[in-house]
């Protein structure tokens, strides 16, 4: 957790008039409002190897902007950034488990020198008027379809982020967010004379064995408890009925629940565990260094390294309701071969509000596109010996050509039988193997049209 702040937690502002709003309403199932909900837009990130990762809490949640829905379900999020975003759910009681002067902290520890902090700023950091981990921010829903400007889009995988792109200053109205209460059990934990263990982190131990005995599990992780030393747990293996066993340890002490039956849907309440001892407080972290303790070496940031999870992240356009995807490739046939095993393409470009979706997405980078030049038949050849054509076959209805000779290469234009998406503001050059520009190209942009056309259980 320390080193997941140290390397991640950068407040990154974005300045309003590159924003936008996004309006809607939130519903269950039944189509009934969803109120008071704390609901979120949030860039994803790129990790620089052609995946996009979503917001990491609580180190980016200055990334965040934020709602609650009124009493119809209906929220307003303005200051939305340009680029690929994603729409997420808090917790209902997340404004008061944020600490009052949060930004305030953040902004202090940020600003301080990387190789002046010592071990009582970083305890000072994560000490209990501050200390959140990701758990801390795990919604009571789930998020099962939005529906943006009559395009209905769904998560292909659980733990997917719906995504879509937006250009600068985008309005987005009327969004339908359909979410459904998450699985989950709540208990309370308790010393031996009834005293709550309160307001601390506890770490629990799940396993699980599905009543037909075909599948089993298991995973851990930190849980707080409030004041009165309830906890709530989340179950995200919710496709079969299954047993589950709960384990809690804090500090010394370890207690473990009786096995619990959840069908799908399920939502335990009621779980009591007892640690059977005298009330413990928490440990506090330590407020100064010994004087005969050596000082701990200084946190520089290239010692700080964690692994950043990627996703495989298909982004909507709300103009054409077309889902994009950039990828890492090592040349054009290796992009067309992933496009393939997706049941997709490469990109193809029809018009300027098209591309100029792609640049606000994606950005300036070099990418293949599915632009290639084959010989003429028919008529055409009449005319001309060769051709620009999609690699999908539909018709070219536009263009967006950099100069041939932009890039100083002394290559015959004629032989240059693929095109790349370029730098500057997008434009497409032609290339051949023997230009730099080929060797540079790493990266291409698929596309497919009927990514969420029906929900994960429709396509059962």
């Amino acid at each position: 957790m320390v080193v997941t702040f140290l390397i991640s937690f950068v407040s990154m502002g974005v300045a309003q008039e590159n924003t936008g709003t996004v309006t809607g309403r939130v519903v269950d199932l039944d189509g009934k409002p969803v109120v008071e909900l704390p609901i979120f837009i949030a860039p994803l990130d790129d990790n620089g190897d052609g995946n996009m990762s979503p917001v990491f809490l609580p180190n980016e949640h200055a990334q965040l902007r934020r709602a609650h829905t009124d009493r119809e379900g209906r929220f307003s999020i303005t200051g939305v950034p340009s680029g690929p975003v994603y729409i997420g759910a808090l917790p209902y009681d997340i404004d008061t488990r944020l600490p009052k002067d949060f930004e305030n902290i953040v902004d202090e520890f940020t600003s301080k020198d990387w190789t002046e902090l010592t071990q009582v700023d970083v305890d000072a950091f994560v000490s209990s008027n501050f200390g959140m981990d990701p758990e801390d921010f795990e919604p009571d829903v789930e998020i099962l379809s939005l529906r943006i400007r009559g395009i209905t889009l769904y998560p292909r995988y659980d733990y997917d982020e719906i995504a879509f792109g937006l250009q600068l200053g985008t309005h987005l109205e009327d969004v339908k967010v359909t979410v459904q209460p998450r699985m989950r059990v709540r208990g309370r934990i308790v010393f031996r004379d009834g005293t709550p263990l309160a307001n601390t982190r506890v770490r629990v131990h799940t396993h699980y064995r599905s009543v037909d005995g075909t599948g089993s599990g298991s995973g851990g992780g930190d849980l707080r408890t409030n004041a009165e030393g309830y906890f709530t747990r989340y179950i995200d293996e919710k496709n079969d009925a299954a047993f589950y066993m709960f384990s809690f340890e804090y500090q010394d002490l370890s207690v473990e629940a009786e096995p619990i039956r959840l069908d799908p849907g399920d939502r335990f309440d009621g779980l009591t565990l007892t640690f059977d001892s005298e009330p413990i407080p928490p440990k506090r972290p330590s407020e100064k260094i010994e004087a005969d303790e050596p000082e701990p070496p200084p946190l520089l940031p290239e010692s700080l390294s964690i692994p950043v999870p990627s996703y495989d992240v298909w982004v909507v356009n709300p103009e054409n309701g077309h889902a994009y995807k950039r990828v890492h490739c090592e040349t054009r046939d290796d992009a067309v071969a992933q496009a393939t095993a997706e049941k997709a393409h490469l990109v193809v470009i029809n018009n300027e509000e098209e591309q100029a979706w792609l640049e606000a997405v994606f950005g300036h980078k070099f990418y293949w596109i599915g632009l290639k030049r084959v010989p003429a038949t028919g008529a055409l050849s009449k005319r001309t010996k060769e051709w620009w054509q999609w690699d999908n076959d539909e018709p070219i209805t536009y263009a967006n050509w950099v100069t041939n000779d932009f890039f100083s290469e002394s290559l015959d234009a004629s032989e240059r039988d693929y095109v790349v998406m370029t730098l500057p503001n997008g434009k497409w050059y032609a290339v051949s193997p023997d230009s730099v520009i080929w060797r540079m190209t790493e990266m291409a942009i698929l596309e497919k049209s009927d990514i969420f056309d029906s929900s994960p259980a429709q396509e059962e």
